[in-house]
């Protein structure tokens, strides 16, 4: 007879350390904190060691906690392989990804294919809105890319996706061949309002070191989509990441009203999770894909 701890509070050990979270792990395996803690509690007093340093918001591997979180590891993946010629495929994995709107229709939702069929695929549910969720209070949410830099808070891990280059895009059929070479001439025409943008055309012009400010007017919209989408039809001259107007750059349908270089850049969107979720398979899955796009992009 073998002599082995509670399989239950070995798989409660193994997914906490794993995660680094006793909330985490208790998502994972579809139990409560308490009874991860308890199992791990059970755990502790049977080795007659102390696996986890206990903080407020956060738990800690011992020493033991880290040997034994090694070997457990090995240990399972053996077991998983050696039974893995009799079990069934599993389910495909879901992460719910709440996205900034614009960014979701301009960028993510037209890549996300690519994402969908690597080996192994993880079924994607994307939400949209301008607020950004509160992944404490939202635990569907698994991960959140927000348009501006969040509100920093504790136990939420806040990642940028790089610098984004900030310029005054118009549509041919609107500067034609007056090409403005100045910001006077650029006040000139309509300059859209991007009303959601942390970028102003006050930023641009301070920017571009005008002294005093210029007057200018133009239509207003509460989506860099919406703003882009203006620009295109010829309603005035959008300033936007030219990340989110790729298609449109790319097709024609807007340029980059030249003269203004350098153009500012800036970081405009972020990639949120709970710290508790920094180890999840399928959130580095995501994290990692979406770094790879943006890279080269």
């Amino acid at each position: 007879m073998r002599n082995l701890p509670n399989f239950a509070s070995l798989r409660a050990f193994e997914s906490a350390a794993r995660l680094e979270s006793f909330a985490a792990a208790a998502d994972e395996l579809h139990l409560t904190p308490s009874a991860i803690s308890h199992q791990i509690r059970n755990l502790e007093t049977s080795l007659g060691v102390t696996l986890f340093v206990r903080h407020t918001r956060r738990v800690e591997l011992t020493t033991n906690g880290q040997q034994l979180a090694g070997k457990l590891s090995t240990a399972l993946d053996a077991l998983e392989d050696a039974c893995s010629e009799w079990m069934h495929v599993p389910e495909t994995m879901s992460l719910s990804v709440h996205c900034a709107p614009s960014f979701a229709s301009k960028w993510l939702a037209p890549r996300l294919s690519l994402f969908m069929n690597l080996p192994n695929p993880i079924n994607i549910r994307l939400t949209s809105s301008a607020t950004p969720p509160d992944l404490i209070r939202h635990e569907e949410v698994d991960v959140a890319v927000t348009y501006g830099a969040p509100i920093e808070r504790v136990g939420i891990v806040y990642e940028a996706l790089g610098k984004e280059m900030i310029a005054p895009m118009a549509s041919l059929s609107l500067i034609g061949h007056a090409m403005p070479r100045t910001e006077k001439e650029l006040a000139q025409f309509p300059l859209i309002d991007s009303q959601l943008s942390p970028v102003t055309w006050g930023d641009w012009f301070v920017h571009r070191g005008v002294q005093r400010e210029l007057q200018y007017s133009g239509p207003s919209f509460d989506r860099a989509a919406m703003a882009l989408g203006a620009a295109a039809d010829g309603l005035g001259i959008a300033l936007e990441s030219t990340r989110l107007a790729e298609d449109e750059l790319k097709s024609g349908k807007l340029v980059v009203v030249e003269g203004f270089e350098p153009c500012l850049r800036r970081e405009m969107h972020f990639l949120c999770y709970r710290a508790g979720n920094k180890k999840s398979r399928k959130v580095e899955r995501f994290k990692d894909w979406l770094m790879g796009q943006l890279g080269g992009h």
